[in-house]
């Protein structure tokens, strides 16, 4: 059986993993001088006591060749999907492996997105797998839906993603002074950008992102979303609620956030990912 591959930032949830059996390659955490394997041995609570105690804000790091050379080194096909290169060396470090071990029965693509984003493909991708598709199709496949996803999320504040030197000190300032809600999507070619800067009060913030999604199912065929987020179960309801509100025949996941995603966001995250037709 050809097997499916992939990192824990796609923050899938376990019991789909093990229902599709899908692989998972952890990420790496550190956290005050120690080094913790994301989704194994640390959860984002963690992180976030660690702040609030020490000051100190964690950092990630992409699992090195060596990690992965005990995937790929079998006698079986790998299909491995991972976050964009454009945030982390996942996907090089994937590529040095396969040339390290000459398998040639290894694809190793880039998602061009995080979370969800690409976790949804890589749900898709196993359950193609279990209907029969052939190693060469999955490859044309996985790339074709690449190209259909979409994402966004909104984060609380600014403090997590600034500390990890993805925004400017003017950019902090700002968005704390003005109270203003950063509104990011995945962007074509695979990095973040800026959607909205959504100023006032987290229920607005909530609320743009519901208007935002409702408008693309105005203009795009939308089957699935996933609504990924990290203790936010009420927010997660209440966009469920709007979602079913609105008509539309759509099947909705829910996600959590893990510890690679709450590195950079910070406490609230909540995002939707999905795909148009």
């Amino acid at each position: 059986m050809i097997r499916i591959l992939t990192d824990s930032t796609a923050d899938i949830p376990k019991e789909l993993r093990e229902a599709y059996h899908i692989e998972t390659i952890p990420m790496y955490i550190q956290l005050n001088g120690k080094v913790y394997k994301d989704g194994e041995d640390i959860h984002p609570e963690m992180l976030f006591e660690a702040v609030r105690k020490t000051g100190q804000y964690p950092t990630t790091s992409a699992p090195p060749p060596g990690d992965f050379i005990q995937f790929l080194d079998q006698e079986n096909a790998v299909i491995y999907i991972s976050i964009s290169c454009k945030l982390s060396t996942t996907y090089r470090n994937a590529q040095l492996a396969v040339k390290e071990t000459g398998n040639n029965n290894v694809d190793v693509i880039d998602s061009l997105s995080i979370s969800t984003g690409y976790g949804q493909v890589v749900v898709q991708a196993a359950k193609w797998r279990n209907e029969g598709m052939s190693f060469e199709e999955l490859g044309i496949k996985i790339r074709e839906r690449i190209k259909q996803t979409r994402g966004f999320l909104i984060l609380d504040s600014l403090d997590y993603i600034y500390h990890g030197g993805r925004c400017s000190a003017v950019e902090h300032f700002f968005s704390s002074l003005l109270k203003i809600n950063p509104f990011l999507v995945m962007k074509p070619d695979g990095t973040l950008g800026v959607l909205q800067k959504v100023r006032g009060s987290r229920k607005k913030a909530i609320d743009a992102l519901v208007t935002y999604f409702l408008n693309q199912t105005a203009s795009n065929s939308i089957p699935e979303v996933y609504i990924t987020h990290l203790n936010c179960d009420s927010e997660a309801q209440y966009i469920k609620d709007k979602i079913t509100a609105s008509g539309k025949s759509i099947l909705i996941n829910e996600a959590e956030v893990g510890c690679v995603l709450a590195t950079h966001s910070g406490p609230g995250p909540i995002g939707i990912a999905y795909y148009v037709q």
